[in-house]
Order: structure tokens, then sequence, then C-alpha cells
């Protein structure tokens, strides 16, 4: 073998080289994670930095790789058709043809894109002086093209490419269902309850104080229209802390537990002479359809962490606490070591009160029922029942036989869910 065949072999490999480098380059520069960089960009990585730079441009930098690896390709081709017909002929350009697709498409695509997308946030960061160069060299050239193809989707009447934002919500959710997935055990609860909390923070914003109150049929509330006596058996007898106060149907304000100690501390330890009127705090007054976020806030600064929920005729409508909140993000908490959902036996079946949400059901069991048609779970069975079910009725709900145990007047008080063998149908 001459020399000359020697060099237009050894060129061939580097332009090959080249084109694997490029094609592993632009992988790697499109499936990077965006927070990753981002995180490692404020840390003060300068690849890193540089990477979130060039990420901003983003169409460039694919042009500009785009062109570099199709100038090689195309050079590599051309020489080794011109070595090939050297060698057999015109016949070498159908040799060349078939040599070069099979090595530009291991060698070249599949070869270093498989490797890039192994560990593309790793890779992109080592590739960032191959990036660097790249738009220093061909820059100019991917601003022309880039210019083309606006002026081509111009011509055919198409919108011009917008920014898209880093990333969306969606995305994000998506990215929060895959979190832990294939673990098991500890492992497999821990990233399930992980994802629950993850999503509750995201949930704040589509929800409002309407999701979460209290309705006032369970609200423990004090009225002054009792006897003082009666009053402080209530508070010592309630695990609450703080109490709506009412006089008939009017709102006064809200008392702590221990607000009404020191007026009876004030009183002389005689409960007879107990005025709550005197402790209580002024009500803050919200309207149901208050965005969640907006309430959370408002807690924030006030000193009691409770406000009367009243809906767009001004009737109250129950009560919501910073707690309502919170449990939004971390689960239902129970109150005295209650157990927030019954135990699930061998046959999958779990009893539940009617009072239970069914974000918390979900978050608990790894459910889908639906959370958009009632906020508890037996506001769902009379939901879909389109009426208040009789004791044994039972109901098949996104997969679920839902059966009810137990009525306390018009309200479902106790329930039993499990899951069927037919794929859940919402």
């Amino acid at each position: 073998m001459d020399g000359y065949t020697l060099a237009m072999v050894a060129i061939i490999v580097v332009l090959l080289c080249a084109s694997a480098m490029f094609s592993g380059t632009e992988t790697a520069f499109t499936a990077a994670s965006h927070a990753f960089v981002t995180r490692r960009a404020r840390e003060g990585d300068r690849r890193a930095m540089t990477l979130a730079h060039l990420s901003g441009r983003k169409d460039r930098v694919v042009a500009a790789i785009l062109v570099g690896n199709n100038l090689v390709n195309t050079t590599a081709t051309a020489l080794a058709s011109a070595l090939l017909i050297s060698w057999f002929g015109e016949g070498g350009v159908a040799y060349a043809s078939l040599v070069m697709t099979a090595l530009l498409v291991v060698f070249s695509e599949v070869l270093p894109k498989t490797v890039a997308l192994r560990a593309p946030d790793a890779t992109a960061m080592r590739a960032v002086p191959v990036l660097r160069a790249t738009m220093t060299v061909l820059g100019p050239a991917a601003s022309a093209v880039n210019v083309l193809v606006r002026f081509t989707l111009r011509l055919f009447g198409s919108p011009p490419p917008v920014d898209r934002p880093g990333i969306t919500e969606d995305e994000l959710l998506g990215a929060i269902d895959l979190h832990g997935m294939g673990q098991d055990g500890a492992a497999d609860l821990a990233a399930r309850q992980e994802r629950g909390m993850l999503r509750g923070v995201l949930a704040l914003d589509d929800m409002t104080v309407r999701d979460v109150m209290t309705h006032r049929s369970r609200v423990v509330a004090l009225n002054l229209t009792d006897k003082p006596e009666a009053l402080l058996a209530k508070v010592l007898g309630s695990p609450h802390a703080r109490f709506p106060l009412w006089r008939g149907e009017d709102i006064v304000g809200v008392v702590h537990a221990r607000d009404v100690l020191r007026a009876l501390q004030a009183a002389g330890g005689d409960a007879a002479k107990l005025d709550l009127a005197a402790v209580a705090h002024p009500a803050s007054l919200v309207i149901e359809s208050r965005p969640l976020r907006d309430q959370l806030q408002e807690f924030r600064k006030a000193p009691i962490k409770m406000a009367m929920v009243l809906d767009e005729y001004g009737s109250l409508k129950g009560i919501v606490t910073l707690e309502d909140i919170v449990e939004v993000v971390v689960g239902q908490i129970a109150e005295r070591g209650e157990a927030i959902l019954g135990d699930l036996a061998e046959t999958g079946e779990v009893e539940v009160r009617g009072d239970v949400r069914v974000r918390d059901i979900n978050r608990e069991l790894g459910w889908m029922l639906p959370e958009d048609e009632a906020a508890t779970i037996g506001g769902l069975v009379v939901a879909r029942h389109r009426g208040i079910p009789t004791v044994g009725t039972e109901l098949t709900i996104a997969g679920h036989v839902v059966r009810v145990l137990e009525r306390r007047g018009l309200r479902i008080d106790r329930l039993v869910m499990r899951p069927t063998a037919e794929p859940p149908s919402v």
C-alpha cells in the first residue's frame, strides 16, 4: 500500500472520528438536564456556565453541529469514493456508498449517540470545549442556515420558532412520577411519600380554600349563648387548640386554648366568670374561591392560623387552618394517634371514614381516584350515586369498589373500598 493510499485512509478515519464526536455532542447537548446544568452553573462551574449560555441559543448551536457533521460526512464519503474508484473503477462508487453507509451509521451515529445517552449530563460537560470551538468556527454558517430556515418557514406560512421555557409543569410532574420508580420495600414507600409531597407543592397553585376547608358540620365551635362552664368543658375535652366563637349565628372571633386558660386565671379560677369574648381574636374572613397559595401567604403573617370561609352569598361554609394547607403537601395529619386510613386487608380492602379526602387516599395507597368531583370520599360517592346512598350500597369508581358501611343522618360516615380486577375507568 503506497503513501497516497495510507494518507487517504488515515484522513477518512479521522473524519469518521470527527463525525462520531459531532453526533455524540449533539445528543448530549440536547439531552442534558436543564436543571442539572443550571444548578452546576449557580455553583460556579465554568463549563456549566458556558453550557447554560449555549442552551439559550440551542437552535444556532444545533445548526453549527449539523453543519460540521454533514461537512465531515460528505468529505469522508467523497474521499472513499475516489479511493475505491482508483481500485475498482466505476464500480467503486457503489462500494464506497455501501461501506461508508455502514461505517457512518454504526461508528459515527449509533455508537456515539448510545454512549452519550447513557450519561448525557456528564458527556455534555466534557463536550463544552468541542461546542465552543464549533461555535467559533461554524457559528456564522449556522446563523446563515437559521436565517434560510426561518425564511422558508415564513414562505409556507409557518410561524417562526419561539423560545421554549426551561421546563413546564407537565414535564416537572412527569419527572416527579419517575422519582424512585423500580425500588422495593422501605425505599419504595419513601419514594412514594416524596412524590406525594412534591405533587402537593405544585398543587397549591391549582387549589382553592374550598378544596381543603373543614365543613361547618364538622367544626367544633363555641357559642357565647352557652354557659361559661359548658364552654370551658368543651375546650378541655377537644383535641383542637383554636375555636371559632359565635353569638347565636354571628361570628365573634377566634379563641385559642391558651387564651381560655389565661381568661380562667384572670377570673380567679371561677368558670362562671369566664369571658371568652374579651380574649377573642378578630375573625379572618375569606371567600371559598381564594387560591390556596394566597391563603398560605396570609397565614404566614396572621397571629391566628384559622380563617372563616364564606361562599359567594356571605354564608359561612366552614373553616380553614394552616394545618389544612400543610396537609396538601405532607398528607393528612392524624389527631391523638388516630390512624389516617385503616389497614389494608389481605383481600386489598381498606376501611375509611367518609370525611377522608380523596387525595389522601390516592397518596397513601397509590390509587387514582378522581379528585376533581369532590374533596372527600363520601362526597365522591354521593356525586357518583347522584343522591344519598343507603347502607350497603356498592359503587365502582375508577377501578375500585366502594361500599357504604355506616351513615350518620344524611352523612356517609364509614366506607370500605377494594380494587377490582378490571382496568380502572374514571
